[in-house]
């Protein structure tokens, strides 16, 4: 069985012609998520990017249905992907106004009563008390040009027109605007750098008193449910806009880093060309500091990454 306290994974996944999240719009005309960052070379650039925020909402979309076929327990809200998760409960909240203890027993009936709220995380806002997620997203980011000026990452915009069953309004000279109002949308094109991190140690870990209060069957289940989805976002990244800018998804190549010690799986950001040597090297480092704890396994493809992960959701060994 592999034993797995923590995964990351660093990749670049090339879409094309996709619009799977936006700022909002101005007018008639939908504005693209823009981010300025500092490329390999020190320099700013401004690139078109996909939020961590979404990056989680897909995820939660895949993991829903993974945690319901392990038969994992979920609050009534997780089964409706509301945000707040057993926190949003009635008979929970009810429970928990008339508790008297300590937030610690609030948190372990979190854990115990809802899968998704243990991976997830939520703010039971009332009790200030926190359940931290135990993915962590970064934002999708659209490399930058090269230092020759060629662009990696473009977004355009292009027209569209609602199309209006009954446009005979239209004819001799009326305007069609009401029936078939213009608008404008954009589509981006580019090598994404996409990290992510699973502190699959932390499943079923009560963060207040540092005890795991979910059996250890059940943390397999869920964190194997929790790889299977990561693998899932890169088959699927089902963001805005799909019905009808489904992304071209072209390639997917970079890095799955395991740790089975306390000291975390490594993560370069894609966004430096040398990312998947630096992660090799950095787990050579932190392997002369435990020997053997940490594994890092490239892949070129999207079918072979997919394949690395769904390996590792089976025979999930977690600490205890």
């Amino acid at each position: 069985m592999a034993h797995l306290n923590s995964l990351s994974i660093a990749a670049r996944i090339t879409l094309d012609a996709h619009n799977l999240n936006s700022e909002g719009t101005e007018g008639n005309q939908q504005q693209t998520r823009m981010v300025h960052i500092i490329d390999q070379q020190g320099q700013r650039a401004i690139v078109n990017a996909i939020s961590g925020d979404m990056f989680k909402h897909i995820l939660v979309g895949h993991l829903l249905p993974l945690l319901e076929e392990a038969k994992q327990p979920l609050s009534e809200p997780a089964r409706r992907l509301d945000p707040d998760r057993i926190t949003a409960d009635d008979a929970f909240i009810k429970k928990a106004k008339q508790h008297k203890g300590p937030n610690s027993e609030l948190l372990t009936e979190i854990l115990r009563d809802c899968s998704l709220t243990d991976l997830a995380g939520a703010l039971f806002v009332d009790a200030a008390l926190p359940r931290k997620s135990v993915v962590e997203f970064g934002w999708v980011i659209g490399l930058p040009a090269t230092t020759d000026g060629r662009p990696i990452t473009t977004t355009e915009q292009y027209f569209h027109v609602k199309y209006a069953a009954d446009r005979g309004k239209a004819a001799g000279g009326e305007t069609t605007v009401g029936s078939q109002p213009i608008f404008h949308r954009p589509a981006s094109s580019g090598i994404y750098a996409f990290i992510c991190n699973l502190d699959l140690y932390r499943i079923g870990l009560n963060d207040i008193t540092r005890k795991y209060v979910v059996d250890p069957q059940a943390r397999c289940r869920r964190a194997s449910a929790l790889i299977q989805a990561l693998a899932a976002i890169l088959l699927k990244p089902a963001g805005a806009q799909r019905n009808t800018q489904n992304p071209h998804i072209v390639n997917c190549e970079g890095v799955v880093a395991t740790s089975a010690t306390s000291l975390p799986a490594p993560t370069v950001s894609p966004l430096h060309d040398n990312y998947r040597d630096q992660m090799e090297k950095a787990a050579d480092v932190l392997n002369g500091i435990k020997s053997g704890g940490v594994r890092v396994v490239k892949f070129e493809t999207l079918a072979d990454g997919v394949r690395t992960l769904a390996d590792l959701s089976n025979g999930i060994e977690l600490p205890n």
